[in-house]
């Protein structure tokens, strides 16, 4: 039994395994998430992964892909690209995230950087609409960290202001673990803040439970069968700084995945902190890359015997305390879960 143990990305433990298999699932190379978890999976910066992209998740439809988060900064987001938005088409053929924008490899079989802009075809409501857009070439583990620092903003709401972080990745990294404390202390005037976990993933360290809680005494009780070797990192050295002690409002929905989930596990426990949106993955199992010869992919294993506070976490996940429906599909604008996190804030502030 252990008071806190770091959670990586949406496992307990990630390593890389080279072997054939099929797996139900198992993440292709040919998906966004393959390059999500590859970066989050790889040792250092020279093992990730960089790909041309423009900065969204989205899941393919008959119609086309349907956007279902766009990243602040990225090409998506400055050009207009909303959640419901349906891509169509790029430079006229077919739009697919990963081999439309990464065509050639180099030498060494990697994707090569591309400088062009291409024109892309959308679908919102029943407009389409043709933008040019110009992909960045980056890994994704970069990418989440860096739209999570543009994330954040503040506004008034009545006489209160009110904090907005969206946090897409979280990495236990020293640098990051101090840019988490100077994105929360910019915010620390606020009446309270939003914590966005909506789409999210990444690493889990007891100190960004310190960024909110006065102490780790509370801090969740991980349970696993002793056979289980999971591979548990050092936590990262400790840090000194003021904790945000207002009120939250933790936003939640379907891709709310692994040390995410259990950061609102977590968070959920101060009567403080208010939890909106939709019921959480569960998943908070292991992923591995296996390849052969002809593909590589990502396999993910069910955390099917570990309990988080006495609770079989996978396949479980977070209800929240107040449930809004926001389907990827709605068309109208606007956003009901932040709407209502909002309005939540006031009511506890």
């Amino acid at each position: 039994m252990l008071r806190f143990l770091l959670i990586l990305g949406c496992t307990f433990f990630m390593s890389l395994v080279y072997s054939q298999t099929n797996s139900q699932n198992a993440v292709a190379d040919n998906s966004l998430d393959y390059y999500l978890f590859q970066s989050f999976l790889a040792t250092g910066s020279q093992q990730r992964i960089s790909l041309n992209h423009i900065g969204i998740q989205g899941k393919q439809l008959e119609a086309g892909f349907l956007v279902t988060a766009v990243l602040e900064g990225y090409p998506a987001h400055t050009i207009g690209l909303n959640r419901g938005d349906v891509i169509t088409s790029v430079d006229g053929e077919p739009f697919h995230s990963v081999n439309t924008f990464n065509i050639e490899r180099d030498s060494n079989g990697a994707f090569a950087s591309f400088t062009q802009e291409h024109q892309l075809t959308f679908q919102r409501n029943d407009t389409t609409i043709e933008v040019s857009v110009l992909p960045v070439f980056e890994n994704l583990f970069d990418s989440y960290r860096s739209a999570t620092s543009n994330s954040v903003l503040e506004f008034s709401a009545g006489n209160k202001t009110i904090g907005y972080i969206r946090f897409w990745a979280l990495s236990r990294g020293t640098n990051d673990l101090i840019n988490y404390q100077k994105l929360i202390a910019s915010l620390d005037h606020c009446d309270g803040i939003i914590f966005d976990l909506r789409n999210s993933f990444g690493y889990l360290d007891s100190q960004h439970l310190d960024l909110v809680f006065n102490d780790k005494d509370n801090y969740f009780i991980v349970t696993e069968p002793p056979d289980h070797n999971y591979d548990f990192a050092d936590l990262s050295p400790n840090l000194t700084f003021e904790n945000y002690r207002k009120p939250i409002a933790l936003l939640l929905n379907e891709d709310t995945r692994g040390g995410t989930e259990l950061f609102a596990h977590q968070l959920a426990k101060l009567q403080r902190v208010i939890t909106i949106g939709s019921a959480t993955a569960g998943k908070i199992g292991s992923f591995r890359i296996k390849s052969d010869f002809a593909e590589s992919h990502i396999e993910y294993q069910p955390a099917t015997a570990v309990f988080i506070d006495g609770i079989l976490f996978e396949g479980l996940g977070i209800e929240p305390d107040l449930s809004v429906r926001f389907p990827y599909e709605t068309t109208t604008r606007g956003d009901p879960q932040y709407d209502a996190a909002v309005n939540a804030l006031l009511g506890i502030i």
